[in-house]
């Protein structure tokens, strides 16, 4: 059976320049190489934030090349169309987040979720998430049993906790964060990701392993997938 990793954007930009050897990158070079010997035992997709996040920049034919040798021909399903899908179906199946459709000129559209986490929420955590889920779900036109749905579930709670620590200065890339850990955490066995994402998954119970791009934890993810490959 096949491992689902995922790269986000800082995982991938990292090995991206290791591979223009760039310096600093050690590291990283070795979770490609682990990713490598795992051949077709690993699926890691590239998805439509990854282009968002990109922009076109000067790593964007290393991304081509890159995911074109761990891909297998497979992208990240658009975010509402991976949420659609597993709404409709009740349950979570690879083809509802996988496909061989995907375009280096097609980027994620947040703007169904524009204003997500300006939200005024007020309670304890559930409260907050609750509030959260329910406003996703009015954006993006579906009933209210999707609220049952992995994605609205982790996105509700990613946005309470985010909500409950305000002491961190926010980023532009806050809202692209939320949304692709939930579209991914669902369907991904690795997510390889930022360290406060990954705090903020670990703590709100995401049940996906997940790996913060320090030193340490980068090499670590690089020994568990040296594991699978035997």
């Amino acid at each position: 059976m096949s491992v689902l990793v995922y790269l986000d954007q800082n995982y991938a930009s990292r090995i991206a320049k290791h591979l223009l050897a760039l310096p600093g990158q050690e590291a990283f070079g070795e979770v490609w190489v682990a990713l490598r010997a795992l051949g077709e035992r690993a699926v890691v997709p590239p998805s439509p934030f990854h282009v968002l996040e990109l922009h076109g920049g000067y790593l964007l034919p290393t991304f081509r090349r890159m995911f074109a040798l761990v891909s297998g021909g497979f992208w990240v399903r658009p975010w509402p169309d991976v949420v659609r899908r597993q709404v409709g179906r009740g349950g979570l199946e690879p083809e509802d987040f996988l496909w061989r459709r995907g375009s280096w000129e097609e980027p994620a559209d947040l703007a169904p979720l524009w204003g997500l986490l300006d939200l005024d929420l007020e309670g304890d955590f559930y409260q907050r998430a609750a509030a959260a889920r329910a406003w996703a779900r009015r954006r993006l036109g579906l009933g209210r049993a999707a609220e049952a749905a992995p994605f609205f579930q982790i996105l509700g709670r990613l946005v309470a906790f985010r909500s409950l620590e305000r002491g961190r200065e926010e980023r532009a890339s806050d809202l692209v964060d939320v949304v692709m850990a939930a579209a991914v955490v669902p369907y991904a066995d690795v997510l390889a990701t930022d360290r406060y994402l990954r705090e903020a998954l670990v703590r709100v119970g995401a049940e996906v392993r997940v790996w913060s791009g320090r030193s340490g934890e980068v090499r670590a993810l690089a020994r568990w997938l040296r594991a699978r490959a035997g």
